[in-house]
């Protein structure tokens, strides 16, 4: 980390401002190059702001503040200025490349923030959790976002991975100086303890899909018979014509996908093709590609048309996706009078809605808030696992736990249970950076925009 890296860290496009990012042990040097004020930032104390010009091959580009950040105490670390000039594209561009022609190297993707990481002012949680709070899309998400940029997250795993790793340790050391006088434990004493953290962890998988659904929507199938209202109520909930709606059977034939809110809750909704007998060929495929989106949803929509007659074919649909979390939508309900739902439907969340005068829609929200209980993980679980990497570790540890405990009540040596702890810890350790590889590492922050 030797270089000196530049980028523009504000959104591309005309703007009140634009900021160019320099980091690394000669960025004061390199900006004083193409810096002048009243005095070199280098007399600049940290944490200040100096006025001045960009000047470049005898020309002024533009007329500038510069923040000073002194080492360690920066965002990466590293001595940092932020250019702050004004907001065109072409000023913009044009102090970044004088900054970069005087010794500065243009950022990778994430680069600011990989430093952070290595220069440990952050986490691997805490870095992840920069680019979700930066691409939250909603209140919750930034809520979860920057409770995991504080260190809640990472501050929880730890206590588990250190309580288990004590654990380990004091059985390894019973097992190898059994002579030293060290406190025995008992095998029920050990399987409390273990129990404890199985618990915590398993408290935390548990949630994980509330929080992936928090941060990136709930995926949701709206799926029915032919001409039913499934792309009327597309349309009513993203409030366009987005799905041509005609009075022929199966006009949809691929999956059409939309982004939502509703309510507290943000959908991605994917409207299939009608689901029936005697389709023709690409009518088929679409079907098919309807049940592979099933196979991965979070929640079904699964529309009726209380103006037909409930059918064989209705109750056929409701066997394919039974084992998802449904709700039932009695569409066209303005032009019945109350309809009961399909007998083999009773037990399903109901709601009469109107896809043509979104009738409905409000109470819908309301029930998808309900069934996931979005509001209870903002309030109760400030340690939330949103991250799907977050979730696979945390499910690594729980399996080891799982096998540590099953191996107690097997009867076996409670020193080879180390074994299961150790990989348990290493398993939480992938959260916070502590066993991860180069590989991956370079693969999260390259998800990140240029200039963080």
């Amino acid at each position: 980390m030797s270089t000196t890296i530049a980028a523009i860290a504000t959104p591309p496009g005309e703007g009140g401002i634009s900021v160019i990012r320099v980091s690394g042990e000669a960025a004061i040097s390199v900006c004083d190059c193409v810096f002048s004020g009243k005095r070199p930032l280098a007399e600049a104390k940290s944490h200040t702001l100096t006025y001045g010009h960009i000047q470049h091959n005898g020309r002024v580009l533009d007329e500038v503040l510069a923040a000073v950040m002194h080492a360690p105490n920066s965002y990466t670390g590293e001595n940092v200025v932020e250019i702050s000039c004004h907001g065109g594209v072409y000023v913009t561009q044009s102090v970044l490349a004088a900054v970069l022609e005087s010794g500065a190297v243009l950022a990778s993707p994430g680069e600011f923030t990989k430093r952070a990481f290595l220069n440990g002012k952050l986490d691997l949680s805490q870095a992840e959790a920069v680019i979700d709070l930066i691409q939250a899309e909603s209140g919750d998400a930034a809520s979860l976002s920057v409770n995991q940029l504080k260190g809640r997250l990472s501050q929880s795993i730890e206590e588990q991975r250190s309580a288990l790793l004590s654990l380990a340790a004091h059985l390894d050391a019973m097992a190898d100086f059994p002579d030293e006088g060290i406190g025995e434990l008992t095998a029920e004493e050990i399987k409390k303890d273990i129990q404890r953290i199985y618990a915590t962890l398993s408290d935390m998988y548990t949630h994980a899909d509330q929080g992936r659904m928090i941060r990136n929507g709930i995926n949701t199938v709206i799926v029915g018979k032919p001409n039913v209202g499934k792309s009327s109520l597309l349309n009513a909930l993203t409030g366009t014509e987005r799905a041509l709606v005609t009075e022929t059977a199966g006009t949809t034939r691929d999956v059409i996908e939309e982004r939502v809110r509703l309510g507290a809750a943000r959908l991605n909704i994917f409207d299939t093709a009608g689901i029936r007998k005697n389709a023709d060929d690409i009518e088929e495929m679409g079907i098919q590609k309807a049940m592979d989106y099933v196979k991965q949803a979070d929640l079904v929509f699964f529309v009726l048309d209380t103006t037909r007659p409930y059918t064989q074919e209705d109750e056929a649909i409701y066997k394919l996706i039974c084992d998802k979390k449904i709700i039932l939508l009695l569409n066209k309900a303005e032009l019945t009078e109350k309809q009961e739902p399909p007998a083999f439907a009773t037990n399903l969340p109901l709601i009469r809605i109107s896809a043509k005068s979104g009738m409905g829609l409000s109470q819908l929200g309301e029930a998808v808030e309900d069934m996931f209980r979005l509001g209870e993980i903002t309030e109760n679980q400030e340690a939330a696992v949103i991250n799907l990497r977050h979730k696979k570790a945390v499910a690594e540890a729980v399996s080891h736990l799982k096998d540590a405990l099953s191996a107690i009540e097997a009867g076996v040596p409670l020193d080879i249970l180390s074994v299961d702890l150790r990989s348990a810890v290493s398993a939480l350790g992938a959260v916070s950076g502590q066993t991860v590889s180069e590989e991956i590492i370079d693969e999260i922050f390259a998800r990140f925009c240029l200039g963080k």
